[in-house]
């Protein structure tokens, strides 16, 4: 079994958040805010419950801030849910007498249900938070999207197949994503099935920037698609990002795209800027795989541990490469026909994957 944590990203609306104006939302503790979100009961209104996490504050940023914690502590993600491969059924009303009134009804039942039982997939976490947000008279919105999580997903179209928000802060919009901030799911690696929530909140889910947010998150509707000459196609070609902090420190140079063409005999430069400090750089692929380093031993019946493979420490190839200061740069030639991925490796953990197209020869 494996365990697989969302990766969550908040996007800006249009430009209009400057650079300054990010760096100081940033720099804002929400420590109090938070602990002050978790403290808070919903008893049955919701009405009341937007003004018990809102009306101790003045400032915007702060009243959602407590809104979006509140969702991510108290709501988990209804994974058997999704196990059963069911959709949330909206009501089709649109040529339909009372149509506005009809969905009101709807949302009104479903929120009901969403918070009885505590647990919610995306469109009910984007919808709650609206609804928290408007009693509020905080301006958001809900946004239909795309959201990649898979390595396979690269260069491979997907259908829409996620919900997030945007807010209005101070007469900016950010877009931020509650159901992905809340935590993630184990997943078992033979049938595909979620098998458990894990919650696990994170302050990087929380209003990151555009350029970091278009790694997994791309929009229905292009209003909201910051730059304009990103487009749905290079979104899906993006390489594919393995973990958190990976998302959290890594800014790739080259190559632009996660779909690599070449023939055989052509060398690829890489070159990235890493906040962290990589020692070991290593490349596994369809055609070969470092061995893994380490198993389980059995120590008794009940008890077991972890074990370093003294054979397979010898049998590791690494990629020599180059650093100046957080910019790193390694060559790779490519050797097989048959290459299909390329999955970068940093100190022994995946961190990147790429797509490989051997060109006709």
């Amino acid at each position: 079994m494996k365990t697989i944590f969302f990766l969550l990203l908040i996007f800006l609306y249009t430009g209009s958040i400057t650079s300054s104006a990010q760096s100081e939302i940033k720099n804002i503790d929400f420590s109090s805010a938070d602990s002050f979100a978790v403290t808070i009961q919903y008893r049955g209104d919701l009405i009341r419950l937007s003004k018990d996490l809102s009306s101790n504050y003045t400032e915007e940023i702060f009243k959602v801030r407590a809104i979006f914690k509140w969702i991510t502590h108290n709501i988990a993600y209804d994974y058997k849910f999704i196990n059963k491969g069911k959709e949330e059924k909206k009501p089709d009303c649109e040529n339909m007498i009372n149509c506005e009134e009809k969905i009101a009804d709807w949302k009104r039942m479903y929120l009901k249900k969403l918070l009885r039982r505590r647990k919610g997939i995306c469109g009910g976490y984007a919808l709650l938070f609206k609804t928290l947000c408007d009693y509020a008279n905080i301006k958001s919105e809900i946004i239909d999207g795309y959201a990649r999580t898979k390595p396979y997903q690269v260069g491979n179209p997907i259908i829409a197949n996620h919900t997030w928000n945007s807010v209005q802060i101070n007469g900016d919009w950010y877009h931020l994503d509650a159901t992905w901030a809340a935590g993630g799911c184990s997943e078992d690696e033979d049938s595909g099935l979620l098998t458990s929530f894990i919650k696990k909140f994170t302050p990087y889910y929380w209003l990151t920037p555009y350029e970091e947010l278009r790694r997994n998150h791309f929009p229905t509707n292009g209003k909201w698609a910051v730059q304009d000459n990103f487009t749905k196609e290079k979104f899906f070609n993006q390489p594919h990002y393995y973990s958190q902090p990976v998302l959290e420190n890594i800014l790739l140079s080259l190559p632009e795209s996660g779909i690599i063409s070449a023939n055989k005999g052509d060398t690829i430069y890489f070159q990235f800027n890493y906040l962290r400090d990589i020692s070991k750089l290593q490349i596994n692929s369809n055609v070969f795989k470092n061995p893994p380093l380490w198993y389980k031993e059995q120590v008794s019946k009940r008890k077991s541990k972890i074990v370093r493979d003294t054979s397979a420490d010898r049998k590791q190839i690494y990629i020599p490469f180059k650093r100046n200061g957080t910019t790193y740069e390694f060559n790779y030639i490519i050797q097989n026909t048959s290459l299909y991925y390329l999955d970068i490796i940093f100190d022994y953990k995946k961190a990147l994957r790429y797509r490989v197209k051997i060109k006709d020869q």
